[in-house]
């Protein structure tokens, strides 16, 4: 039976419910939320949409009733707060942490930890220390849904399906993610490439623009609707679909980095290979030495705020 536990009925962890109850994928999905009425509330109005998809148990609980899940997402926590210092949520988060993560990894000492929650870099290493398991077991959604971004801003530009366009953004889920242009393709070449084999003339500035685009996207939305959630979802579900389904799936993924790219002890985005098993290997692959000074300058940064956050 594929079990799947969410932690957090908010807008991600409820859309997230809902994303993976219409995959086919999970028996069981339970929601647990402080607020139980939140979690109840949510619960019920996905399962009662239940007899007209593929049969799945959703239901909200306590840590006990997530006992032996595949996976649990993490997506509680508190939000950064525009012009405070980022140290303030962390401290709150990190709290949080110490109280949810030793129930999960009692009930389900097998399960693969996904932690959503930002600063999802810096969340996923302490959930990584706290939780004692193995590194392949505790990962963060990183900049999949970055990297998503990206692809769908390629294949806007070009007028063609995003899944044709191959890229990923690295680093940190925040401001210093970094493009990795050397890995982006469509169709096998280059993004420059392939504007001249179809005609299209690139504006000055073109790797800019788009990564800026990148960072800026999801405030864009937020200002006008709110909460990110449904692309949030989405990048959840092709996680734990990877897992389910034993996949071999390369995601930018944020895991505990022991030497790749010149980075120790910390959690970051790169490419690694998820399965069954969780993160089976970080791959560390050639990029352009812009891109690597850029990674290393970001998580040198994590680095910091982790000493910071450790010191206290």
């Amino acid at each position: 039976m594929r079990k799947v536990t969410i932690v957090g009925a908010g807008a991600v962890g409820s859309t997230a419910a809902f994303a993976l109850s219409e995959s086919g994928l999970v028996d069981e999905i339970v929601i647990v939320d402080i607020n139980d009425d939140r979690a109840w509330g949510n619960a019920w109005d996905i399962a009662h949409g239940v007899p007209l998809i593929q049969p799945v148990k959703v239901r909200n609980g306590s840590y006990a009733d997530s006992k032996d899940s595949d996976v649990v997402v993490i997506t509680v926590g508190v939000p950064e707060v525009t012009g405070e210092s980022r140290l303030v949520p962390l401290r709150k988060n990190a709290a949080i942490l110490n109280s949810i993560v030793p129930q999960i990894v009692e009930n389900s000492p097998n399960g693969k930890i996904l932690v959503v929650s930002n600063p999802v870099d810096i969340l996923t290493y302490l959930t990584y220390k706290i939780s004692k398991l193995p590194k392949n077991q505790v990962f963060g959604l990183g900049t999949v849904l970055d990297s998503s971004r990206f692809r769908c801003m390629l294949s806007n530009d070009f007028g063609i399906d995003g899944r044709s366009v191959h890229g990923f953004m690295l680093g940190e889920h925040g401001d210093s993610q970094v493009a990795a242009w050397s890995l982006t393709n469509i169709a096998g070449v280059s993004v420059e490439e392939y504007a001249k084999v179809v005609g299209k003339e690139l504006p000055e500035g073109y790797h800019d623009l788009v990564e800026n685009n990148v960072k800026q996207s999801a405030f864009d939305v937020w200002e006008k609707k709110g909460p990110n959630c449904y692309c949030v979802a989405d990048a959840i579900k092709s996680v734990v679909c990877a897992i389910l389904r034993n996949e071999h799936t390369i995601l930018p993924v944020s895991s505990f980095l022991e030497g790749e790219y010149g980075l120790d002890n910390v959690c970051l985005s790169v490419p690694a290979i998820v399965a069954e098993s969780g993160v089976v290997r970080t791959l560390e692959v050639e990029i352009a030495e812009d891109e690597k000074e850029k990674l290393l300058k970001s998580g040198n940064m994590l680095k910091s705020l982790i000493a910071e956050l450790e010191a206290e």
